[in-house]
């Protein structure tokens, strides 16, 4: 059976118990600490188009999507696009215990790239970058955490990701959150290439908007510490002609819907 991925989207409720099912069976279960989860209702309004100037893709992996009778959801994963910087974030990924160690990481690494890129075309631009926030080994226990930081990141780099030379701070998840400064930041290539500086920025400057912290970015001390670091790192411009390791030995699979 080919694997198949919904994106769930407001103009398809049919797959909006999709989603229910696979953020209470599988999405909290993964991330179990409920300040390093987002609601459900977050979830809708951002597929609402509630949370002005940021998109989200909802990709849930199965088979017999489509047939509510017959439908076997494996996994969920989140990216959000920030539509004024043009950039994207890999937020959530979660696959079903019992189906793991497939290649289904990096197939919702690839799918949610490429609904990225959807997104940013429907604006009539070419996306820009795309990141990921991982836990630091640095600060984050192998007991701690679901994997072994130090391995997640090892796979991450193997599949083309690298790391971004700043003492990363992720911003609120809500007005009334705290910063986490206990992850790294990294960018995967889109279409063989890295971000440079100012796609780096950009992509700060998004995430650090209103919907995940009440500062602007100008007057918030964690992004222009950031700012600062970034802007003297000897980061190379926009590295060029990087194979993007998430697309191979990807498993096959079908957009539905």
């Amino acid at each position: 059976m080919v694997l198949q991925i919904a994106t769930i989207s407001k103009d398809k409720p049919e797959f909006f118990e999709l989603l229910e099912r696979a953020y209470h069976d599988i999405y909290v279960p993964a991330f179990p600490i409920e300040s390093e989860r987002e609601s459900l209702d977050k979830f809708f309004q951002a597929i609402n188009g509630d949370l002005p100037g940021i998109g989200i893709a909802v990709n849930i992996l199965g088979e017999h999507l489509e047939d509510p009778e017959k439908r076997v959801v494996k996994g969920i994963s989140v990216a959000y696009y920030y539509e004024h910087q043009n950039t994207g974030l890999l937020a959530y990924n979660a696959i079903d215990p019992k189906h793991r160690d497939k290649g289904m990481g990096k197939l919702m690494v690839d799918s949610r790239i490429e609904s990225l890129k959807a997104m940013a075309a429907a604006k009539g631009r070419k996306l820009d970058g795309v990141f990921i926030e991982v836990n630091d080994p640095t600060k984050v226990a192998a007991n701690d955490d679901s994997m072994d930081p130090t391995k997640r990141i090892s796979i991450f780099e193997d599949w083309g990701a690298r790391k971004i030379p700043v003492d990363y701070v992720q911003p609120p998840l809500s007005p009334e959150g705290d910063y986490n400064d206990t992850m790294l930041l990294m960018n995967y290539p889109l279409d063989g290439r890295y971000c440079d500086k100012d796609c780096v920025e950009k992509f700060l400057r998004g995430i650090y908007r209103e919907f995940r912290s009440e500062k602007s970015p100008d007057d918030d001390y964690f992004f222009k510490k950031m700012q600062k670091q970034l802007r003297a790192s000897d980061m190379v411009e926009c590295e060029k002609n990087h194979a993007p390791g998430y697309k191979v030995g990807v498993p096959g699979f079908l957009f539905v819907g």
